[in-house]
């Protein structure tokens, strides 16, 4: 079969008719003369005059050649082996992009449905002697025959898990030049800007795209409940929108099911509402806009604790921690009073400062062994270091004194470290810190970090609250070692603590230990998937290399051929050249017998 890459340029063939068009145009029949004295030359002219009409003949079919293989070079005119649904063996990696995005309505129907219908038609041209792929946004390529994958691909749905359309290039190129036999890699997606990374290689790809525009979208693109957990006077919610207007939208609000709020917002200008009357618990919060194109961002969850403030005892000669923990009793976040103690080991739940003098370490670690904590205190350590960024101290604070600690036992959750070791870990009720709260020992007590920091470890770590928001679906997040099995929307998932686990879909997933509930993760879609803009044909084959793109309806006709493709650039331009050679003798040997 004969394919172009450059199709449009045929449009120049009619140039191929100039050299005629000439020859007719300059053709002149000299008048004829009756002259007796120049009779006897007739048979001489006679002989010469057909030699200039075969040269006249040749160069005007050189020349019509010479600008039909100059056209046709620049349009790309290559030979297809195997044409008419026959090819031989090959390699093909179906790239299909069913992340979120794919999930956006385009003609009554979600995009994700026309990007099956594509793959399924690329998968009916294979045949029992091709090895195949299927990579999607839910994990690796996997092999298996085209009536595997086909029904893989009747069970695809939009995922929230992103795809980066690049690396599954770079990976379906490698499994191809593996494979030993000509291939190619057959991207189906939607295009998604931000999704489409830089890749190299020389295997063909061959990319089906929607034939029509992205549309406009509007979504939540931030939902926060502010520092937790919410006392009975409850707390305020900031709620953002993104949209490609600036027309208000409205937004509603609810708690655990029930409505609470109904207001407009301005895209990109956040909406604070304070809200109250809650019981204690884990609850969620969710904001919804009416629903657009683009659902999978129309609506956020985030979770949100509700608990009575905790009862603190501290030493009040200590002026930092007093001035500290003095804010967060007048804003209501804790109780002045028995509960937990602060500083040193109570009989309740405690948070341990190491010891000023190092040689009451000893009794403090007998007594720690006497409570069952997991944790002892080791050597002390003069050094300035940073502490490294995490969910505790997210700013990376200096230290410049702490005592190692030490684990004694199993059980214990380490919440913060400093140069790679613990320096803040829990054990039961109890945690234990590796610098004393004063500037000699770390300059956290100076910044403005100290106060979110006492407030979490006194409202949440003390008693083992886990609560992380913001995480981005498939992104792995550490989780605790107690963790036993994670719940969404009633579904019940086990999971293996202190291993990375990572979340496909979005939503509040309720961390449990048996069936005590330690913290909650609030997962949200990549901000990315948001923005529908699509990448155009020229950037794709910019950022691919050996490229062909084509629409989801024709596009499909053209796989299993990229591997046996024949450019005939090569022969059409060795055919010009040798059409110029050829005109310049006929033209250079006429010249010298005039």
């Amino acid at each position: 079969m004969i394919g172009f890459t450059a199709p449009w340029l045929l449009l120049a063939l009619p140039a191929v008719g100039l050299p005629i068009l000439l020859h007719l145009v300059q053709r002149r029949e000299p008048p004829e003369v009756a002259f007796p004295a120049v009779r006897y030359l007739d048979d001489t002219t006679r002989d010469h005059r057909r030699r200039i009409q075969l040269r006249n003949l040749l160069l005007l079919v050189v020349r019509t050649l010479l600008i039909l293989a100059v056209i046709l070079a620049a349009a790309g005119m290559r030979f297809t082996r195997g044409g008419f649904g026959t090819h031989a063996p090959a390699a093909l990696v179906l790239v299909l992009d069913n992340s979120a995005s794919s999930g956006v309505i385009e003609d009554g129907e979600p995009l994700l449905t026309s990007l099956v219908r594509a793959a399924d038609a690329v998968l009916a041209r294979a045949t029992a002697a091709d090895r195949l792929w299927l990579r999607t946004a839910d994990g690796p390529a996997l092999p298996g025959t085209a009536a595997q994958l086909r029904a893989r691909l009747a069970a695809l749905r939009p995922t929230s898990t992103r795809l980066d359309l690049g690396a599954a290039v770079r990976e379906g190129r490698e499994l191809v030049g593996q494979a030993a036999r000509p291939g190619e890699v057959v991207v189906i997606s939607d295009l998604q800007q931000s999704a489409s990374t830089a890749a190299d290689g020389d295997t063909p790809v061959l990319v089906l795209r929607p034939e029509t525009a992205a549309p406009r979208n509007r979504g939540v693109s931030r939902l926060a409940a502010g520092t937790q957990p919410w006392g009975p006077g409850g707390g305020l919610v900031s709620v953002t929108a993104a949209s490609s207007d600036t027309l208000p939208i409205p937004v509603a609000l609810a708690v655990t099911g029930r409505p609470v709020r109904d207001a407009l917002l301005v895209p990109g200008v956040p909406l604070v509402e304070r809200i109250s009357r809650l019981a204690p618990g884990w609850l969620t919060l969710r904001a919804t806009l009416p629903p657009d194109e683009f659902r999978a961002d129309d609506s956020r969850e985030v979770v949100l604790r509700v608990a009575p403030p905790a009862a603190v005892r501290w030493d009040p000669a200590d002026r930092f921690l007093n001035a500290a923990l003095a804010v967060l009793v007048a804003d209501g976040r804790l109780t002045s009073g028995e509960g937990v103690r602060l500083g040193d080991l109570g009989p309740g739940p405690s948070v341990v400062l190491p010891p000023e003098d190092p040689a009451l370490l000893g009794a403090l670690n007998r007594r720690l062994a006497a409570r069952g904590v997991a944790w002892r205190y080791g050597t002390a350590l003069r050094t300035e270091e940073r502490s490294d960024s995490g969910s505790m101290l997210p700013s990376r604070e200096l230290v410049f004194r702490r005592v190692r600690l030490e684990a004694a036992g199993g059980g214990g959750d380490v919440l913060a470290t400093v140069a790679g070791e613990p320096w803040a870990v829990r054990s039961g009720d109890v945690i234990l810190l590796g610098s004393r709260l004063v500037p000699e020992w770390t300059a956290l007590p100076l910044g403005t970090a100290f106060v979110p920091f006492l407030d979490l470890l006194i409202s949440r770590a003390i008693r083992g609250e886990w609560l992380l928001t913001d995480v981005v679906a498939g992104e792995p997040v550490a989780l605790p070692e107690r963790v036993a099995a994670v719940v969404r929307d009633g579904e019940r998932m086990a999971v293996e603590g202190g291993a990375p686990w990572s979340p496909k879909a979005v939503g509040v997933y309720h961390l449990l230990a048996t069936e005590d509930t330690l913290g909650a993760v609030s997962v949200v879609l990549d901000p990315r998937e948001a923005d529908l803009a699509r990448t155009d044909d020229a950037s794709i084959r910019t950022l691919w290399g050996r490229t062909a793109v084509a629409g989801l309806s024709e596009g499909p006709a053209r796989a299993f051929t990229a591997g046996g493709r024949g450019e005939l650039r090569g022969p059409l331009l060795l055919l010009a050249l040798l059409c110029v050679c050829a005109e310049v003798g006929l033209a250079s040997r006429a010249g010298q017998r005039t």
